[in-house]
């Protein structure tokens, strides 16, 4: 059993109030890779008969804690619903406990611990729609309020710190931090975050790489030096810094500060991804997109946008449901032979590739029997449901004129004028362009 093993090695050299990583030799990988999930403060107090019996209680109910929020976190339901897992699976599944603060005597065990699950054997328990929930790249923007003065990048203020200790291995969001160098600090200030420039935004987003811009606030108020503190904090999307959740936690003692922007940390970033998961994160156009294209550069885009084996076409991607919806009607249609995601944003518009095995006329036939339709919009082709007042995609033609060894021409028929749309037919696979 891997935390026996653990407290075989290192029981006998803990001790007093410290801050260590108590890790297994063969879990593989930090909290910080890409090999693990984090599941932190963890708080425990058990008793037992010896030290390490209370410590070994301890990890063990760490481990019963952290199992339901990690498979609430990645799953989107509620940690109850959570299988219920006994302590040898879960053994198997940790890959180590992290000890971020501890204080024991001979029989009682105190602390605050991390729990890292290996991804490859958690992740048996998510479903397939995880490895869809993943925001695009996301701009971070921590501002502290402390002593009247608004910071972000300009200094490592404690917030900041709090962030840089966050390790989102069980986190959807795909967070961008700045640096503190002084281009970056004085480009990313406090006004900035609520100033709703779209041109500034789309070059600021362009210069990281983001696809949207998120706001942390943290405004403390001191009591009196050294004394109690009140955090006031506010989870915002967006340029135009759309609330997405506020909350307000206190603490006894500054000693205490760190611990609880920790605490503000995580729930801040709970709440990003139950909104990515909601599809409140949407990207706005305005952000990433330029200025619209002449009408004449439309044809152009979609012919190369086109090859003989596969199309390439934006699609809506509210959320991971709404794109495994999309990929399993596509995956049915027939003369489609493959379906590869080029780039996924939840929330916003996604890039995918279609290979089929016959013509593009019979691509947009067969689509549309399935309620699909391709047309032009911004950026290039984009696949969207039908919607009334389409017209009918006709059957292509299949002529008996023989070329080069009998083979046959298939010739569509043009597009008629508008007609009803057919009765019958998916119609809730995508959402309203």
């Amino acid at each position: 059993m891997r935390v026996v093993r653990f407290l075989a090695i290192v029981g006998v050299v803990l001790c007093g109030a410290v801050a260590s990583r108590a890790q297994d030799g063969d879990g593989g990988g930090d909290g910080g890779s890409g090999s693990a999930f984090v599941v932190s403060n963890i708080d425990v107090d058990v008793a037992g008969k010896s030290t390490d019996e209370a410590r070994l209680a301890a990890f063990r109910e760490a481990q019963r804690q952290a199992w339901p929020q990690l498979w609430a976190r990645m799953t989107g339901n509620p940690p109850a619903q959570a299988p219920k897992l006994n302590d040898g699976a879960l053994d198997s599944m940790v890959a180590g406990i992290e000890v971020d603060a501890e204080r024991f005597s001979l029989k009682r065990y105190i602390g605050r611990l991390s729990v890292i699950f290996d991804r490859v054997r958690a992740g048996k328990y998510f479903g397939n729609d995880v490895a869809t929930m993943s925001s695009p790249p996301m701009l971070l923007l921590p501002v502290l309020t402390d002593a009247g003065a608004s910071t972000v990048y300009e200094t490592q203020s404690p917030w900041l710190r709090a962030w840089s200790r966050y390790r989102p291995g069980s986190s959807p969001m795909q967070y961008v931090r700045a640096t503190t160098v002084v281009g970056d600090s004085v480009l990313l200030n406090a006004y900035q975050s609520r100033r709703d420039d779209r041109a500034l935004w789309r070059n600021i987003l362009n210069r990281f790489r983001a696809a949207d811009v998120l706001t942390a606030e943290a405004k403390l108020d001191r009591t009196y030096p050294g004394g109690p503190v009140i955090g006031s904090f506010v989870a915002r999307h967006g340029p135009d810094a759309t609330e997405l959740t506020r909350f307000r936690l206190q603490i006894r003692s500054s000693t205490q500060l760190d611990r609880m922007l920790d605490q503000a940390v995580s729930r801040i970033d709970a709440a990003y991804g139950q909104a990515l998961r909601e599809g409140r994160l949407r990207s706005d156009p305005t952000l990433t997109a330029d200025l619209a294209p002449p009408v004449n550069l439309a044809p152009v885009i979609a012919m190369t946008a086109v090859s003989a084996s596969g199309v390439e076409l934006n699609v809506a991607t509210p959320d991971a449901t709404t794109w495994s919806s999309v990929e399993s009607a596509l995956r049915s249609t027939p003369t489609v032979s493959g379906v590869t995601l080029v780039s996924l944003s939840l929330g916003g518009t996604s890039r995918i590739r279609i290979g089929h095995s016959d013509s593009y006329d019979w691509l947009l036939y067969n689509l549309d029997q399935r309620g699909l339709r391709i047309d032009v919009g911004e950026g290039g082709l984009r696949l969207r449901r039908k919607v009334a007042g389409d017209v009918v995609v006709p059957r292509p033609i299949v002529t008996e004129e023989a070329i080069d060894g009998g083979e046959t021409n298939v010739t569509p028929v043009p597009a008629p004028a508008a007609t009803p749309r057919p009765a019958g037919g998916p119609t809730n696979l995508l959402p309203e362009q």
